[in-house]
């Protein structure tokens, strides 16, 4: 299943199950036909859509529909279960914090304190159900401390590390 976000507003839930269509858990009669890569008609009972993509950037789409300009934002199961465990991707560009987004143990330290990380840098490895995470930092700055070591178990939300 995929979901959108229309425009910052109403949800839509688009999933294929065999050969039907669900929207929003309800079966579709609507036909897709894809006329070029970023073109397509859909058919509906009553109604004919012109579906044009103008823009695609990562998660997000801008269409055109029937001429109407809309921007999608879409997640996918991953993406939810990952905002379930607070592990989802936005976060600012300066830190001051990092904690645990679930429990685990520590395998691996990656930095000291002193150092100085980017966003997307690796921290530490966190080991949660089978499972080595890399936990990245979300921002820049300088690491002030560490409050675990290497073998610790640790709870989620628990302060891993501060930064300046």
């Amino acid at each position: 299943m995929i979901e959108f976000q229309i425009n910052e507003g109403e949800k839509l839930a688009l999933e294929k199950v065999g050969a039907d269509l669900l929207i929003n858990g309800e079966k579709t009669t609507k036909e897709v036909i894809q006329i070029d890569k970023n073109n397509f008609k859909v058919f509906g009972e009553s109604s004919i859509f012109q579906v044009q993509i103008l823009e695609k950037k990562d998660a997000n789409l801008t269409l055109s529909i029937n001429g109407k300009v809309i921007s999608l934002s879409s997640t996918n199961h991953i993406d939810r279960v990952l905002e379930k465990l607070g592990m989802n991707t936005t976060s600012s560009s300066s830190v001051s914090d990092v904690k645990a987004p679930m429990p685990g143990t520590i395998l691996s330290l990656n930095v000291e304190p002193g150092a100085t990380v980017s966003k997307g840098d690796s921290l530490l490895i966190l080991e949660a159900m089978k499972m080595e995470n890399v936990i990245k930092s979300s921002g820049d700055g300088i690491i002030s401390s560490i409050h675990v070591k290497q073998g610790d178990n640790v709870e989620k939300n628990q302060l891993l590390i501060s930064l300046e």
